[in-house]
């Protein structure tokens, strides 16, 4: 998936998450997006390689250099795109957090993103590195710009949804309940 669609999703679970959590949402679209932010030293790279304007380069130049799977830089993806990382490696620390399931879930929605949305080369491993390919059906991640705009708004529709449904508190989580009615009889006395 994109960049876009990655963090629209990371702001849904942050809505979910309890109203407690000061920016919840800009968390969760953090977390979310976060598996991806490991790439931009191979972003870089290749766009300088390909003599990429501002070194950004294209779908085109990734699909036309899959040597870049080669490089050191690749290994970063990797990393940030496996579960062994998250499960390993990154919930023990974010453990200490008060936020920790808003970071690992909104973190585990990359990686199960991530899994359908990129083939071939571009595959996901979602064990690495004990594990192989998991085979994608479609590249998301080379949509253009319409295509970005365009199926962002599902999890823009679906977030907007969710914030009217939190707001209008048909979606709670129980120390809200209880945060509630503690008010209510405050204000009856």
């Amino acid at each position: 998936m994109d960049f876009l669609f990655h963090g629209l999703v990371g702001a849904i679970i942050g809505e979910c998450a309890p109203k407690s959590i000061k920016n919840r949402r800009t968390k969760g679209a953090l977390a979310a997006m976060s598996p991806d932010i490991a790439n931009i030293p191979l972003y870089l790279y290749l766009g300088m390689k390909t003599d990429s304007f501002m070194w950004i380069p294209s779908a085109e130049e990734f699909y036309e250099n899959t040597w870049v799977i080669d490089h050191w830089s690749w290994v970063l993806w990797n990393l940030s795109h496996s579960f062994l990382f998250l499960g390993l490696i990154l919930a023990p620390i974010i453990y200490r957090s008060k936020y920790s399931n808003l970071i690992s879930v909104a973190y585990l929605s990359h990686l199960l993103l991530d899994i359908p949305s990129h083939s071939g080369v571009w595959s996901v491993k979602p064990m690495w590195p004990i594990g192989g390919y998991s085979p994608g059906w479609f590249d998301a991640w080379a949509w253009n710009a319409e295509q970005i705009l365009t199926y962002s708004m599902l999890p823009l529709i679906a977030w907007v949804f969710i914030k009217y449904l939190r707001d209008y508190q048909y979606i709670v989580w129980p120390s809200e309940v209880t945060k509630r009615l503690n008010n209510s009889a405050k204000s009856q006395r």
